[in-house]
């Protein structure tokens, strides 16, 4: 197994604001009895560095504009000025981007949770990557739509353009593959990743680079031979302390991480102050995606992905990459 420094195991990490309390199994959207809710909560109780070139000298010794001279580059455009990419090449659920990034060349997945569309799972890439991803030399990224059932018995999702996509995209090292998936999208993901260590990367291109976040999500498709080939894989619960509330899957999260604690391991988000209500699991099933859930009672389902107007996408378990 790839080995993840030894100042992962059983973190808790302060968010901000989060919450939820203990519930959950290997269905990792199922909410009070059994029924299911878009985006993984049940509903009920519960500018660029670039510039504008050189500015190198011409030859009657005027000064030019591009072109010339080091740094010459073209500037990098805004994440909205490049238009997603969707479509059977892509893969069916699923939209990507060249963010054209001069800061790395690394490869970001975003799975979204059950029912949730692929305009919100793009929202949340977005905020994502203007909080976070950037910085962190993400250049490419791809955003996926939730999963059409709770369990994703239909896989229907696009795996198998995503996965050899990654391959030819992912730069040299230290460049990686950072992959998130929240609640039943962690069903998406644990294909994905099995794809990656059966066949779908055949010169181990992806071996040792890719690094996986389970957002309050289940156990179903994920195997020793996908996380053995991980730099790292961490599960992620929410905790609101206000109201002494964990989301829902926090025990599934839990198991996860001690059978996986030497690839990084149970994390625990301190999402006090969320504005959950307690026992409003559903709620804090949500911080994973957003500081401050819209409904304090369940899941708001896809406007927890899509609006970000005064609160901030959540992104400390980004905390965890070594690069």
């Amino acid at each position: 197994m790839r080995g993840v420094s030894p100042r992962w195991p059983w973190l808790i990490v302060p968010l901000m604001s989060i919450a939820c309390a203990p519930g959950g199994a290997d269905d990792a959207t199922s909410g009070p009895g059994g029924q299911a809710s878009p985006g993984g909560g049940g509903q009920g109780a519960g500018g660029a560095e670039g510039g504008l070139g050189g500015g190198g000298a011409s030859a009657n010794g005027g000064a030019e504009l591009g072109g010339g001279g080091a740094g010459g580059s073209a500037p990098e455009p805004d994440f909205d000025d490049v238009p997603w990419q969707t479509g059977d090449d892509v893969g069916f659920g699923v939209a990507s981007k060249d963010t054209e990034s001069p800061l790395g060349e690394s490869v970001f997945v975003g799975y979204a949770g059950y029912g949730i569309p692929l305009d919100a799972a793009q929202e949340w890439v977005e905020a994502l990557y203007r909080a976070r991803l950037r910085d962190l030399g993400v250049r490419y990224v791809f955003a996926v739509q939730g999963p059409a059932d709770v369990g994703y018995t239909g896989f229907e999702i696009g795996n198998s353009k995503i996965a050899p996509a990654i391959v030819e995209l992912l730069g040299p090292a230290p460049d990686q593959v950072i992959v998130a998936a929240h609640s039943s999208g962690s069903f998406v993901a644990h294909e994905l990743l099995a794809q990656l260590a059966g066949g779908l990367d055949p010169a181990g291109v992806t071996d040792g680079r890719v690094t996986y976040f389970n957002l309050d999500g289940g156990s179903s498709g994920l195997s020793s031979a996908s996380v053995e080939r991980l730099e790292g894989a961490f599960f992620v619960a929410a905790y609101d302390s206000d109201v002494l509330t964990w989301s829902p899957n926090q025990p599934t999260m839990a198991s996860l991480g001690a059978t996986y604690a030497s690839a990084g391991g149970y994390l625990e988000l301190d999402v006090t102050g969320s504005g959950c209500l307690a026992t409003a699991v559903w709620c804090l099933h949500m911080t994973v995606i957003t500081s401050e859930p819209h409904n304090p009672a369940a899941s708001s389902q896809a406007t927890d992905y899509t609006d970000y107007d005064g609160r901030a996408v959540t992104s400390a378990y980004l905390d965890q990459l070594g690069f």
